[in-house]
């Protein structure tokens, strides 16, 4: 194998990468963020951006977090809608709710409403829509609605994805 500057770059953004997921769980990880003296957070802009991507480093990427593709800020505000679901909260209510004791600067019902707005001017990227209309599939499904979309699974995949077809049941 010939060495290769840029593979072993890339290599050493990813492990970086990898220890930052360790340590919180997700690559959502803001631009300015250096581990070590490394700009952890501006590679990880950079690959975002990139298109040139190969499949093994996109593969090596999805497997740490699946949703490492969206914009920081958005991915931690709705894994904290998760968090906020998974700890009993609903998608209705006031708008100004907090998000509980676990999260009292929250406020899911301002989030989602900022989404809606969002969608309407067109400015959400077509994974945003899917995993904000997976939600809202749940949700109608739990409460014992039938599904918007009846030929799409009501029940999101385990990152808050609409399912592969490999975890369909």
């Amino acid at each position: 194998m010939i060495w290769s500057k840029l593979a072993n770059a890339w290599e050493r953004g990813a492990a970086y990468a990898a220890a930052f997921h360790r340590q919180h769980g997700h690559l959502a990880i803001p631009a300015t963020v250096k581990l070590d003296d490394y700009a952890v957070g501006a590679w990880m802009r950079r690959q975002r951006k990139a298109d040139n991507l190969n499949p093994d480093q996109a593969a090596k990427l999805d497997g740490l977090d699946e949703l490492w593709r969206l914009e920081p800020d958005w991915n931690r505000s709705y894994r904290r809608l998760l968090a906020y679901l998974a700890a009993g909260g609903t998608l209705d209510g006031p708008v100004n709710r907090t998000g509980g004791e676990a999260d009292p600067t929250f406020r899911p019902g301002t989030w989602l409403r900022k989404q809606d707005k969002a969608r309407t001017d067109g400015k959400l990227t077509q994974q945003q829509t899917a995993l904000l209309d997976a939600l809202h599939r749940h949700t109608e499904t739990v409460a014992g609605c039938p599904p918007a979309h009846p030929a799409v699974p009501a029940h999101p995949g385990r990152d808050g994805r609409p399912p592969r077809s490999e975890e369909r049941q």
